[in-house]
This record gives C-alpha cells, sequence and structure tokens, in this order.
C-alpha cells in the first residue's frame, strides 16, 4: 500500500498537470521558480511579467496567458 502511494505522489510530481513554471521577468531578464531548463535567462522578451505560469522548453518558453513565445539567449 505504501509503494503504490509513493507512486501515485511521484507520478503527480512528474505529470505537467501537477506543477508548473512560474516567471518573473522584466526589460529581457527573467528569473524562474520550478524551472527545469533554467533558473535566469536573458530573453526577447520585454514585457514585465510577475510569477506567471510558463511552458519551459530547451530554447525558449512559452507564456501561458498570453501564448507568446519568448526565446532564451543567454542562460544562468
Amino acid at each position: 500500500m505504501k509503494k503504490l502511494l509513493g507512486i501515485i505522489v511521484l507520478g503527480l510530481f512528474l505529470s505537467s498537470n501537477a506543477y508548473s513554471d512560474m516567471a518573473t521577468c522584466f526589460a529581457g531578464e527573467c528569473e524562474f521558480f520550478i524551472g527545469i531548463w533554467y533558473e535566469y535567462a536573458d530573453t526577447n522578451c520585454m514585457q514585465s511579467l510577475m510569477m506567471e505560469e510558463v511552458d519551459q522548453g530547451p530554447l525558449g518558453f512559452t507564456i501561458v496567458d498570453t501564448d507568446e513565445y519568448c526565446m532564451v539567449f543567454n542562460e544562468r
């Protein structure tokens, strides 16, 4: 029973619906909370974000609310 419960909890953490990446951006510099690909990045998006939900990828991220794609130039 404990193994089954552990597998279910682990599955929820690894699924895309269990958590989301949050970004705070200002003047093209973004910081990510729970970032899978990067924690800090310079991007081509100049809009300000305050803890907005994003979907990260290896080359950039998509802002969930506006569906805007931002390319990452430099990551740290």
